[in-house]
């Protein structure tokens, strides 16, 4: 896969992270990217270019962009990677080893992938959890996050760590616990959802009325903040992160409930009698 980087200049700065999100139906990941960009004002300094993928152009203020653009915070010491549309599962893993290729190149130190799943409990705490490589575990403990126990991370999350391990720049997986995945979780457990399809059609009807996680967003957000020793300003996201919480409850509760047609044909039944 041929991929082109075009920036206008990055300090080779040895405190550089750079923040990208994972694929995944929450949309978490995307939500914490693009606040980051806005509340630290950070500045576009290049693009990439994607040679096996349709030409797409993202519209921003009349302007025509490249989908995948290259966003900096001097101050800060972040580097983010702004997604408009997601990368073919089938190209994600050479596309990760050629944004690490060029991360070690720029001397960038920490490269850490946002992501998102359901709730660990029986509902969701603030905690992000992470999985790295063994010698940064006690770093990520320090930190505060918790480190997942055990399990198997495949898929796109998968490709990722794969990509990290094979090189000498740090990498982890940061991941928060979604409201919207948990929910989905109770559907799937409670046997109102059984197939595949009818979970990607709720999620997606979910995330279209409801919109993406925010709240998930916000706690990865202020793990990104602490990876990057820097403060930042998350008031805008805690208040639409709460009356998301209660839109995704309602709609939900909505799912659990028979169809009102359903419940008013069994009142009308009346059993015969022989």
């Amino acid at each position: 896969m041929r991929l082109e980087v075009k920036i206008s200049g990055l300090p080779r700065d040895r405190k550089n992270i750079l923040i990208l999100s994972c694929p995944e139906p929450s949309l978490a990941g995307v939500v914490a990217v693009e606040y980051l960009i806005d509340a630290l004002s950070m500045e576009e300094i290049g693009a990439i270019r994607i040679t096996e993928m349709p030409p797409v152009i993202a519209v921003v203020n009349g302007a025509a962009k490249l989908p995948h653009r290259i966003f900096y915070s001097r101050q800060a010491g972040i580097v983010a990677i702004r997604q408009h549309v997601p990368i073919p599962p089938q190209i994600y893993a050479e596309f990760i080893h050629k944004v690490l290729d060029w991360a070690e190149e720029n001397k960038v130190k920490l490269v850490a992938c946002l992501s998102a799943m359901p709730a660990v409990g029986d509902k969701e705490s603030d905690k992000v959890y992470f999985v790295t490589e063994e010698g940064l575990v006690e770093k990520f403990k320090q930190y505060g996050f918790e480190p997942i126990k055990e399990a198997t991370v495949a898929g796109l999350e998968g490709a990722y760590l794969d990509a990290v391990l094979d090189r000498s720049i740090d990498g982890a997986l940061l991941i928060a616990e979604s409201k919207l995945l948990t929910a989905i979780k109770r559907l799937v457990d409670s046997s109102k959802v059984t197939s595949h399809r009818d979970v990607l059609l709720i999620l997606n009807d979910l995330v279209g009325r409801v919109g993406p996680d925010v709240g998930a967003a916000l706690k990865l957000v202020d793990a990104v903040a602490k990876l990057a020793e820097t403060q930042i300003d998350t008031s805008k996201l805690q208040e639409h992160a709460s009356k998301y919480a209660f839109l995704v409850e309602k709609n939900i509760e909505a799912l659990f409930k028979p169809p009102a047609e359903a419940v008013a044909q069994t009142r009308k039944e009346i059993p015969l009698v022989f």
